[in-house]
């Protein structure tokens, strides 16, 4: 009888034993589903991240403008207004005018100027725009529009008044003016010139 009940007592910690080691086994399963989820979540934001920084940082690489060519109207002997053609750079995205800033410095006088439909209350320190050439994906602009969109193989004209700035910025003969054109993303395009020593009657040549 003792032995019956010593082999039946052992059976019964044997017993309790396996459900222990399995009820920990099922936890370690479940704590290892859990660790798993939590990797893959947190894989998925970083993939994400990622790939929006990537993305942020080839817009603001690759986007930006070049200057085809510039010229400008004389008066009496004076440089009154600026024309300069641009186009996007080699794999650029779509570029707004109406988010371009441009700096403009004569030597005596530097103006931050923004396009025309931009909002600027006074309607001092401005340049427009114009479109030469609008292709597929055609963008047409209307009259104050918020977009006013260059994509690849459009050409613009930009037209800068420089003697009804703030500061009249007219140029004579033998000076020079820097022009920097920055759009809300990407790369500034840096373009300067020096007026020639003897100025035409009506349009002078710049680039």
């Amino acid at each position: 009888m003792q032995k019956l009940a010593w082999k039946k007592r052992k059976l019964d910690e044997e017993g309790e034993m396996g459900v222990g080691t399995l009820l920990i086994f099922i936890a370690m399963i479940l704590v290892a589903a859990v660790a798993a989820g939590v990797l893959v979540q947190t894989a998925y934001k970083l993939q994400s991240q990622a790939e929006q920084t990537g993305n942020e940082a080839l817009q603001e690489v690759a986007t930006g403008l070049k200057v085809v060519a510039a010229w400008a109207n004389v008066s009496d002997s004076v440089i009154t207004t600026l024309h300069i053609k641009v186009a996007l750079q080699a794999g650029s995205p779509q570029v707004n005018l109406v988010n371009l800033t441009i700096e403009i410095n004569n030597g005596d006088y530097e103006l931050t100027l923004d396009h025309a439909d931009a909002g600027d209350a006074d309607g001092t320190d401005q340049f427009t725009a114009v479109q030469l050439r609008d292709t597929y994906p055609y963008n047409d602009w209307t009259a104050n529009t918020d977009v006013q969109g260059i994509t690849s193989g459009d050409i613009v004209q930009i037209d800068i008044a420089i003697d009804s700035l703030s500061n009249d910025m007219s140029l004579v003969t033998q000076q020079s003016m820097s022009v920097l054109l920055m759009p809300k993303h990407g790369v500034p395009t840096y373009f300067s010139f020096v007026t020639p020593s003897v100025l035409p009657s009506d349009v002078v040549v710049l680039k």
